[in-house]
């Protein structure tokens, strides 16, 4: 039997076939016929990381659409590696399918890497662009982060066959800081199903051995984002530092970024209200 959905205020949801082979989980809520706003999540999360988000956004009178990125939630976890340029393959052709020519992303972690990506690739599809928690897709700078390399202790868990067992393991409760403690049975059960917790480790793996090293020899130099953008990043984030934050205003056209102080990495589930707020306002 599938993993029953959790309760949020509102939601619907469905299964969309896409032209990247998979079937895309989708979680809805608002108008119809409202602005449409795209929510992207990070790992090791899924689409309810939004559920304080989601209902305030359709109040306000928008299309909110907030699906499972490749491997996680409900969405299809196929094997192989998990290039964060398939994760935005992935959300243009739901796009496609959902027939939305413009949208505004908001992307917490992953998913405001892959909404940078999107705006990269297809800046006619992005109206605006909000993202949480998320480093610049360009690197930062050097010396700064070689000094804080040991905060990226956590991607060990790229390492094949150690990384999976310790996302099924109780460790990931204390990858989860800053989550309420009875929220994060929700993402540590999602983990333990099939081919969840190889597409976690996919993801970093992938990251390490091949997107950092295209990074570091220009993979995206002299492409910039044209989009209005808003960062909203909290100063407890123990891992995207604010010397990387800062490095977004070397490569946007429009950009503001929002400092909220005592909140973690998990924005969206400490600071729900904040960030509907700051959405809302932004692309009223």
């Amino acid at each position: 039997m599938a993993r029953p959905f959790p309760p949020c205020e509102g939601v619907t949801h469905a299964y969309h076939p896409v032209a990247t082979g998979i079937d895309v989980h989708v979680a809805e809520a608002g108008r119809a016929d409202g602005p449409p706003v795209v929510l992207l999540h990070g790992w090791p999360q899924h689409w309810w990381c939004w559920r304080g988000v989601i209902p305030p956004l359709a109040a306000a009178g928008f299309r909110v659409i907030a699906p499972d990125l490749r491997g996680f939630g409900w969405s299809d976890a196929p094997p192989g590696a998990y290039d964060k340029e398939q994760f935005a393959s992935d959300l243009l052709a739901l796009l496609d399918v959902m027939e939305l020519d413009r949208v505004a992303l908001v992307g917490h972690d992953w998913g405001g890497w892959t909404a940078q990506l999107v705006a990269l690739r297809a800046p006619e599809r992005v109206e605006r662009l909000v993202l949480c928690c998320i480093a610049p897709v360009w690197g930062s700078p050097r010396l700064p982060t070689a000094l804080n390399a040991w905060r990226m202790g956590y991607q060990v868990v790229g390492v094949p066959w150690l990384g999976p067992a310790l996302q099924r393991s109780a460790l990931m409760r204390h990858a989860l800081i800053g989550v309420p403690a009875g929220d994060r049975a929700e993402y540590t059960a999602a983990l333990s199903e099939p081919g969840r917790a190889e597409a976690g480790a996919a993801v970093y793996r992938t990251l390490l051995t091949r997107e950092l090293p295209a990074i570091a020899a220009g993979r995206y130099d002299g492409r910039r984002l044209t989009m209005p953008t808003r960062v909203l990043h909290p100063t407890g984030d123990p891992v995207i530092r604010p010397f990387m934050v800062e490095a977004f205003r070397e490569h946007a056209d429009d950009l503001e970024i929002e400092w909220v102080p005592r909140v973690g990495h998990f924005i969206a589930d400490e600071q729900p209200e904040l960030v509907a707020d700051r959405v809302t306002a932004f692309l009223a």
